[in-house]
């Protein structure tokens, strides 16, 4: 986090008397840290120390006599000041999620329904054939509607209804086939309507993310400091169970849903062989992936957490 420079100039023991600071503002942030530093400086005639000082390799000189002088109300200032930052980063990075998140949606929401729905009302005006059906929808249609007329043949024979001439039964069937076809339209200008707004939607997201100032800084720093404070046992877990479910053996009939789902949001119609192909290559990448970081990235940087894990997983 870019530190802005404090607008006191009081030594500590003035700061101190004043009232409580503000966790949430970034300038009594600052002024604390600026406090605690000055403080350090008069008393030890130290440089001044930047965040996470504590973590300097232990051949460093200043780490080695910091290791054998220690001080007790030193370390409690540098905990200190590490912990109202910390207060003070995870806010502003749920904050800077959150704008970026809602801001995105809604912007998404009013480009679909301000622009893209008085658009596609105007199509259908000017062509009819707009919004047509495809031909796998077709097929579905004639199902429904032969289903609807052994219905009616059911329906008349057990006595429920009574019988249709060949003209009747023609005429609602008629009327059926032009209530499925309106529902059909209305699905695909639905699904255009929702495949510009999460484009929109996710277009914002990912220009928000690209932006590298300090409040991107923040948010990532804030998650990578939650998932490298987690215990190597949640660590283990929260592994065997992201690769369990994306990748384990039951999960091929999870990515086929899954695909469906996706594609029938946005309208799209694939084939079942283009589905299989899909579900028989990205798991076994990601599943490729996971093994590689495991075996070289989690080794390297937690080598507790990856034993914990081929524990766990031995199980």
């Amino acid at each position: 986090m870019d530190r802005p420079v404090p607008c006191h100039d009081q030594d500590w023991d003035e700061w101190k008397g004043e009232a409580e600071p503000d966790l949430d503002d970034a300038e009594d942030i600052a002024a604390l840290r600026s406090a605690v530093i000055k403080k350090r400086r008069a008393r030890k005639g130290r440089r001044s120390v930047t965040r996470d000082e504590w973590l300097r390799p232990i051949v460093d000189f200043q780490g080695i006599r910091d290791r054998l002088a220690f001080d007790e109300q030193d370390s409690e200032e540098r905990v200190f000041i590490e912990a109202a930052t910390n207060q003070f980063e995870s806010r502003e990075a749920v904050k800077y999620a959150g704008l970026i998140f809602g801001v995105s949606i809604v912007a998404g929401f009013a480009v679909s329904r301000l622009l893209a729905e008085p658009l596609w009302t105007y199509a259908a005006g000017v062509n009819p054939a707009a919004f047509a059906m495809s031909d796998q929808q077709k097929f579905e249609a004639v199902e429904e509607i032969h289903a609807e007329e052994l219905r009616l043949q059911m329906e008349a024979t057990v006595g429920q209804a009574p019988p249709l001439s060949d003209a009747g039964v023609l005429e609602h069937l008629r009327a059926e086939a032009k209530r499925i076809q309106g529902e059909y339209k209305a699905y695909n200008r639905a699904a255009l309507t929702n495949l510009v707004s999460d484009s929109v939607t996710g277009s914002l997201i990912f220009a928000a993310l690209l932006q590298n100032n300090s409040q991107r800084t923040i948010l990532f720093r804030t998650i990578g400091r939650i998932l490298s404070g987690l215990s190597d046992t949640a660590k283990a877990f929260l592994i065997i169970l992201v690769t369990d479910t994306l990748l384990g053996y039951h999960s091929e009939e999870g990515w086929t849903a899954a695909a469906q789902l996706f594609t029938q949001h946005y309208g799209f119609h694939p084939s079942e062989d283009s589905i299989q192909i899909f579900v028989s290559i990205v798991p076994v990448c990601l599943d490729s992936y996971f093994k590689y970081w495991i075996f070289v990235g989690l080794n390297k940087q937690d080598p507790a957490a990856a034993v914990t894990l081929r524990n766990m997983d031995r199980h």
